[in-house]
């Protein structure tokens, strides 16, 4: 979350779903943002045009996916957690304050936020958009904004509208279609508007278990040191494995079948989950600073277990996922005929 108004905001958690079927990735990512009655943006990078898909994803979904996937740790017998009301302005191009063309989709409203794509040829003229229309991005973040533009490069602008509730928390899940295979996170973006520390989950449902490719390790809960388990609970075991190998490596907490997971998980979710494929569930916990680069899930692994038994009683992972920028807005912006 970025903001020129007074008080401290911060992205913590993200929660992410891809399932690469029929040449296709469909993405479903949570928007999820507390009780507030400041005006809020969400942005979210994509290397190719999206298809938005004008149905929320309830969170009784994501709920079922969490719940299904999540992996367990089984205690020992021996042992003894304002509605913006703005809506975004779409259709056509916009000129930015430099002069370039910026393509802008007829605005889509998902629920309770308005969403639009965005894309031009260079960043210059996605951050003058974005100023243009109440986006609060410093200066000095406006790298980050450059690094995701470009030709053939879009992002998804998404702000709270008229149906969120005044002041109340503002929770859905986007759905929206990529051509071609794309299991990337972009790291680097979600740096923009992010706390100190982020966890990300992502469930990845492809024709292979995957793990993260090089440079980052694929780690399993077995992995994890059951003295700091023990001590101090999954999450914080998770953050220190993950540092040991540098802020390089995700937590490998499951796979499963395609035809079971779906059915188990059901609903929207369960609907884009081709039966002949395989379900990975990948974790980390890492600091801002970390938070560089991309990771690519396409590297085949062997099956993965999503139950460890340590001799002490610990929580399921509330892990929480795209990389998305958060942002608060600095003024409302009505839509220009």
């Amino acid at each position: 979350m970025v903001t020129t108004q007074a008080g401290t905001v911060g992205a913590n958690a993200q929660r992410i779903f891809l399932s690469v079927r029929g040449g296709n990735t469909d993405v479903v990512t949570q928007v999820g943002v507390p009780s507030t009655t400041a005006d809020y943006g969400v942005l979210i990078p994509v290397p190719a045009e999206p298809t938005l898909d004008p149905t929320p994803v309830s969170m009784s979904d994501l709920d079922s996916l969490e719940r299904k996937t999540a992996p367990t740790i089984v205690k020992a017998a021996s042992d003894d957690s304002p509605s913006c009301g703005c809506p975004l302005p779409g259709g056509s191009s916009n000129k930015s304050a430099g002069g370039d063309s910026v393509q802008v989709s007829t605005p889509i409203a998902i629920g309770p936020v308005t969403a639009v794509t965005i894309t031009a040829d260079s960043g210059d003229a996605i951050n003058a958009w974005l100023t243009q229309n109440g986006f609060a991005i410093p200066p000095a973040d406006r790298p980050i904004i450059d690094a995701y533009s470009g030709p053939g490069r879009f992002f998804i602008a998404l702000r709270r509208n008229d149906s969120g509730a005044t002041g109340g928390a503002t929770s859905v899940g986007v759905h929206f279609t990529l051509p071609g295979d794309q299991r990337v996170l972009p790291l680097g973006f979600a740096r923009l508007g992010a706390a100190s520390t982020v966890a990300f989950t992502v469930v990845i449902a492809a024709d292979d278990v995957v793990a993260p490719a090089a440079p980052y390790d694929a780690l399993t809960i077995d992995a994890l040191d059951g003295a700091t388990v023990r001590a101090a609970g999954y999450a914080p075991a998770v953050a220190a494995a993950i540092t040991a190998h540098g802020g390089h490596a995700f937590v490998m907490e499951g796979s499963w079948l395609g035809s079971g997971i779906a059915a188990n998980i059901g609903g929207r979710i369960g609907s884009l989950i081709a039966p002949d494929s395989h379900v990975t569930r990948l974790s980390a916990i890492l600091p801002s600073a970390d938070l560089t680069g991309e990771v690519v899930f396409n590297q085949p692994h062997a099956a993965v277990k999503n139950i460890r038994t340590v001799e002490a009683t610990s929580p399921r992972s509330p892990f929480a996922l795209c990389a998305l920028g958060l942002l608060f807005l600095r003024r409302r912006v009505r839509a220009r005929p």
